[in-house]
């Protein structure tokens, strides 16, 4: 009996963490909720696609902070037909920095309009990444299996610098959907649910 004891000791426990990524004010109280309610991460849109920071960003930011979420990351969502990829990066990490909203990652978001060139696609993609690590920022991709076949032509150059956070709305809470794709063999988050409301958040959730 005591050997079974041990041995079921050291069996490492895997616990899953259940995030949210929004698009929208949040404020602390909702936070509060939502942490309440078991989440543990949260992913905040810093950069809309038409080419703006996103205003409402660094305040949520800040709430999510305040209502105890220790890890808080931000996308942003490029603006293809907008160019100059890296002006995009400063703009949304400048915008960040004054307003003191702190950040562990930024995820770039890689759906939605391109250009029918893949090759010209994978060139902004490099230069977005090549300013969000001179800033000295953390970044990772975000995006699926089909949209990262029709926009990157299943390019595998960028999946030994980055993490992947893919989308596959499962309603499953575990990785065993995934398929190899972009050279990633294991992404690190898997957004499993969309827009859906709680505590008066409209919100996707998260599986990491």
């Amino acid at each position: 009996m005591f050997v079974e004891i041990v041995l079921i000791s050291i069996v490492p426990t895997i616990l899953a963490t259940i995030g949210i990524d929004v698009s929208q004010s949040v404020s602390k109280d909702q936070f509060r909720c939502l942490n309440d309610n078991g989440y543990k991460f949260a992913v905040v849109r810093a950069y809309r696609s038409v080419g703006i920071v996103d205003s409402n960003s660094a305040q949520t930011i800040k709430n999510a902070r305040a209502a105890g979420f220790t890890h808080v990351d931000a996308y942003l969502f490029p603006c293809f037909p907008c160019g100059d990829a890296p002006q995009q990066v400063i703009e949304v990490i400048d915008y960040l920095r004054e307003e003191r909203a702190e950040i562990d990652r930024l995820w770039l978001n890689i759906e939605g309009r391109w250009n029918n060139n893949t090759e010209i696609n994978i060139k902004f993609l490099d230069e977005l990444i090549k300013q969000v690590t001179d800033l000295g920022i953390k970044f990772g991709i975000y995006t699926s299996r089909y949209q990262w076949f029709s926009i990157m032509n299943n390019v595998t150059k960028f999946s030994p610098q980055s993490p992947l956070w893919y989308a596959h709305y499962d309603d499953n809470q575990s990785f065993r959907d995934f398929q190899v794709f972009g050279g990633w063999m294991q992404p690190s988050i898997k957004q499993f649910i969309g827009d859906v409301k709680e505590c008066g958040v409209v919100l996707d959730k998260n599986f990491s």
